[in-house]
């Protein structure tokens, strides 16, 4: 990509590379029998202990490149490694310790919260004098403490994203992969899920994708911006913020729903130009240039 929608990772974070405790992907590409490229020559790196977030809209690549990644599309081209496997060459012995949350979830139907993390903790050959503890802490923690005893089948959408994450992260998985994992849920239950993966990211690679920015903003250490198969900008929230950030937003709610002509000269007082963004009905919205954010 151009070096200038690039940001660098941080010294710390790169000496992980010479522990070996991060993921690399070298022009990973996928083009069907159509000629269509859905991924089109990825060069990333993803660190332990943080949480990549995958932002872009839909048909951008982010769940074929997932799809690559946990074995279940064949790459047209191009490598991983992590935590010295060969992705691609060694991915029985990758996915001893990655754990996958899909798109569309994959439960079954009878059996119970408990039930699947129990059954998934065991296949991922995790540590038996824990199992209970760590099964109960994240039930408690992801919001199924309610509903853990009853059928996957009954369970609201939402609750089932949070049975399909946790199964994901339960058994120590250390590389972790989430496609879209908040969708279907209200602003609340997201916000807790939230929570609860960045206390998960420690001693895990985590990677997300989602198409909604304020998801990538709270949970991205690293934000790549992908469309068209390749990633378009890779960094830090606060950089990618300042590279292309239209400014801040200012909503106000109005006591009346009719048109206010007198609150865009009284913000140009202290912000020079601004810009009015939407107003509906009792709603205004104003758009303040970030330039202009030591006078808030």
């Amino acid at each position: 990509m151009d070096s200038d929608y690039y940001e660098p990772v941080a010294a710390d974070i790169a000496k992980l590379e010479l522990e070996d405790k991060f993921l690399q992907i070298k022009d990973l590409r996928k083009t069907y029998e159509n000629g269509f490229k859905a991924v089109n020559g990825i060069n990333v790196k993803m660190y332990q202990g943080q949480i990549f977030a995958l932002l872009g809209q839909n048909g951008a690549g982010k769940t074929t490149t997932i799809s690559m990644l946990t074995g279940l599309l064949p790459p047209s081209d191009g490598s991983a490694s992590v935590y010295e496997h060969d992705v691609f060459h060694e991915m029985q012995s990758v996915r001893e310790f990655m754990g996958i949350c899909p798109q569309h979830d994959v439960l079954f139907e009878l059996l119970t919260p408990l039930e699947h993390l129990d059954l998934f903790y065991e296949l991922k050959n995790g540590d038996p004098s824990k199992k209970k503890a760590e099964i109960d802490q994240l039930v408690m923690e992801v919001g199924l403490s309610i509903d853990k005893d009853k059928q996957a089948g009954t369970l609201s959408g939402g609750n089932k994203r949070k049975l399909s994450v946790s199964i994901a992260i339960v058994g120590q998985s250390k590389l972790v992969l989430l496609d879209e994992p908040t969708s279907g849920m209200d602003l609340g239950a997201r916000r807790g899920l939230w929570n609860m993966l960045r206390k998960y990211r420690r001693d895990r690679i985590i990677i997300l994708t989602t198409h909604y920015m304020d998801e990538a903003d709270v949970l991205g250490d690293r934000i790549g911006i992908m469309a068209n198969g390749k990633l378009k900008c890779l960094g830090s929230s606060l950089f990618l913020k300042n590279k292309f950030g239209g400014g801040y937003k200012l909503v106000m709610v109005k006591k009346c729903k009719s048109k206010n002509l007198l609150v865009q000269p009284f913000l140009e007082q202290y912000f020079g130009s601004v810009e009015l963004f939407s107003e509906i009905s009792s709603e205004i919205t104003f758009t303040i240039p970030k330039e202009k954010r030591n006078v808030f």
